[in-house]
């Protein structure tokens, strides 16, 4: 059951640095971007921070079970303050490739359901993902990524990659080989927006009130994910994340590990990740507007770690957040 942990972990990771960037339609392969401006990940508009009139930026490319495909689109990465490296891939038939990795420089990354550096790739439209993490058999998922330079002062980023990707749902997979990116360009100002003045979380710990210092709330469009996040200090040294469906309506819910999930990292979840999962308990969405994208809910789940006995009870807890 708990095999796919860190396929929600990285979903929600990329959540916070995708927060503050434009929303990006997969749905739309006619979007070209912007013309300028923050560039970043999942696709995003603008060149990745340098100014231009276009999405792409170097070269990315691979074959995608033995098929090239180049990232003709979109091509840009961010390098954040959180220590995580993004790299993003959006060619015109809706293609995505994503790899997220831990920042070490420049350095040989491995990709295994054991390590928080991960690819994903979707096949586009509403297309469940495939992912690097989603399983502990490298005939099905893992590999590696090279990072061989990066131009700090201009802002490139150089490397190779070759990874299986996986998803559990159809048992299937998908051969990355022959990656690489080339003078890709990369921002380094992708921190996420701080709660506005009426957003609102709170929740109990085991009975003691949870300090929240900042609550993030985003849609991420290449998983149809909307994700929140509350921090309980700058640094996000403890954060609670939940990930749902864009499009979740009024109701009641149940916490599970693949539509619905539940996430408490007691440490930072991305230097020292020790997560709890939500295993069962209630969400109640009380109002979810579209239009002005505010999303109002309860909820209250028991948490448990891979691994460690004990359990963590979430109980009274509430939000009401506006995404972007």
């Amino acid at each position: 059951m708990r095999k796919n942990l860190l396929l929600p972990l990285l979903t929600l990771s990329l959540a916070l640095f995708i927060g503050c960037q434009k929303e990006y339609s997969l749905d739309d392969p006619s979007n070209t971007g912007g013309t300028g401006g923050t560039g970043g990940t999942g696709g995003t508009g603008g060149t990745g921070g340098t100014g231009g009139t276009g999405g792409v930026t170097g070269e990315f490319k691979a074959k995608i079970n033995g098929t090239q495909w180049v990232a003709n689109q979109t091509a840009a990465g961010t390098r954040t303050a959180n220590g995580l490296i993004n790299l993003t891939g959006l060619s015109t038939d809706g293609k995505l490739l994503t790899i997220t990795l831990t920042d070490s420089g420049v350095h040989v990354y491995t990709l295994t359901d054991q390590t928080m550096s991960a690819g994903a790739y979707s096949p586009g439209g509403n297309a469940i993902a495939y992912t690097s993490n989603a399983s502990g058999d490298p005939t099905k998922a893992g590999g590696s990524v090279t990072i061989s330079a990066i131009d700090v002062t201009n802002k490139k980023m150089t490397g190779t990659f070759r990874f299986k990707v996986y998803k559990p749902l159809d048992n299937t997979t998908v051969d990355i080989t022959e990656g690489s990116f080339t003078n890709i360009s990369f921002t380094t100002d992708a921190v996420p927006p701080q709660t506005s003045n009426t957003d609102t979380f709170r929740v109990k710990l085991d009975g003691v009130a949870w300090v929240n210092y900042s609550v993030i709330a985003t849609i991420i469009p290449q998983f149809n994910k909307l994700a929140i996040t509350s921090n309980s200090d700058a640094n996000g040294s403890k954060n609670v994340g939940f990930q749902m469906d864009k499009a979740i309506t009024p109701g009641s819910y149940v916490w599970d590990l693949i539509d619905l999930v539940g996430i408490y990292n007691p440490t930072n979840s991305i230097t020292a990740p020790t997560p709890y999962m939500a295993d069962g308990g209630n969400l109640t969405i009380l109002e979810h507007n579209t239009t002005t994208k505010r999303i109002r809910g309860t909820f209250n789940f028991p948490a448990t770690q891979l691994l460690v006995p004990g359990t963590i009870q979430f109980t009274d807890g509430y939000f009401s957040v506006k995404y972007q």
